[in-house]
């Protein structure tokens, strides 16, 4: 009978201490900044051209992310998609040192927000119960402005190359020369 308890003593104090050192490694692997993706083709990294683009930015640019977060109408992908939008956001932010400013909006039916989002040129999509909600970007530095008006989870994996395609060209002020060689005389 004494074995039976001091075996049962024995575990479930190896069972806390198992505990205890999960808890112990998850704080302070908490408190370390980074990520790791381990998925294939590592969809989640940031390429290296992105990150030279995002380093070499001299002025802040002004990213506005409309979403109606709290809207129980939008279905539940499109939530889990528009939470990698924000993820993908915060990682250019990092990458940029800053000089990404994120802005998150909330366009409600007739609100400044829903105003601010039409200007922006963000469209308004319909979810299938037939009400609308607002997933898209407007990227903007001094005077130019890029609007990425309607974002799909269909084209999730082209993300990344749309939103440094529209910052290159807010951030770009001069217009590139092309040229036309012919042997024509």
């Amino acid at each position: 009978m004494k074995k039976n308890t001091e075996r049962w003593v024995y575990s479930i104090g190896g069972v806390l201490a198992v505990f205890a050192g999960l808890v112990a490694l998850n704080f302070i692997l908490g408190a370390v900044p980074g990520r790791v993706d381990l998925t294939e083709g590592h969809l989640y990294t940031l390429s290296d051209g992105t990150r030279k683009l995002l380093g070499k930015l001299e002025a802040p640019v002004r990213v506005r992310f409309y979403f109606n977060a709290g809207d129980e109408n939008v279905p539940v992908p499109i939530r889990a998609f528009a939470a990698r939008v924000e993820d993908l956001l915060r990682e250019f932010r990092a990458a940029s040192n800053g000089k990404i400013l994120i802005e998150k909006l909330n366009p409600q039916p007739d609100s400044d927000a829903e105003d601010s989002a039409n200007v922006d040129g963000v469209e308004a999509q319909v979810a299938p119960s037939g009400e609308k909600f607002y997933l898209g970007l407007a990227v903007s530095q001094a005077d130019q402005r890029i609007a990425i008006p309607a974002l799909a989870p269909d084209r999730e994996r082209l993300l990344e190359y749309d939103l440094v395609r529209a910052i290159g060209r807010v951030t770009t002020t001069e217009k590139p020369v092309v040229g036309v060689m012919t042997g024509l005389p």
